[in-house]
C-alpha cells in the first residue's frame, strides 16, 4: 500500500477535460443528419472525443481527441470540407461498427483515426 501524500496537479491555463460519464453512450443518427443530402458528403470518419466543458458551461463541449479520448464519435465528411457528427459511443467497437455501416450504406470510404491503443477499449476510458 502506498501511503505517500498525493500532490495536486498545478492549475493550467487551458480548461481541463471533464471526467468521463458513467452512463453508456450509444447514439446513432446518420439518417437525421444526412437525409436527402448524401450528395454533399464523401466519406466517414471515426474519432476519439473528449468533453472539454468547463464548470461554468451548461452541457457538453466535445472535441476530437484521438490521444486521450473518453468516448468515440462517427462523422460524415463534407465534400467541401468539414465534418458532421452522426453517432456517439462509449466504446470504440460500437463506433467502428457504426462507421462501417454508414460507409456501406452510402458507398463511402471509412477512415479510422483512433490510435491502436484505444481500439481494444470495450468500456469508457478512465
Amino acid at each position: 500500500m502506498n501511503n505517500a501524500p498525493q500532490l495536486a496537479a498545478p492549475a493550467a491555463a487551458n480548461p481541463q477535460p471533464s471526467a468521463p460519464s458513467a452512463e453508456t453512450i450509444f447514439d446513432r443518427y446518420s439518417e437525421s443528419v444526412v437525409g436527402c443530402y448524401a450528395h454533399l458528403y464523401d466519406g466517414v470518419e471515426v474519432h476519439g472525443v473528449r468533453d472539454y466543458a468547463t464548470g461554468t458551461d451548461s452541457g457538453t463541449s466535445y472535441e476530437i481527441d484521438n490521444v486521450t479520448p473518453t468516448s468515440f464519435s462517427v462523422y460524415v465528411h463534407i465534400a467541401d470540407g468539414g465534418l458532421d457528427c452522426v453517432g456517439d459511443f462509449s466504446n470504440y467497437k460500437d463506433a467502428a461498427q457504426y462507421g462501417a455501416e454508414v460507409g456501406s450504406q452510402y458507398g463511402w470510404p471509412v477512415r479510422d483515426y483512433v490510435p491502436d491503443q484505444h481500439r481494444t477499449t470495450l468500456a469508457p476510458l478512465q
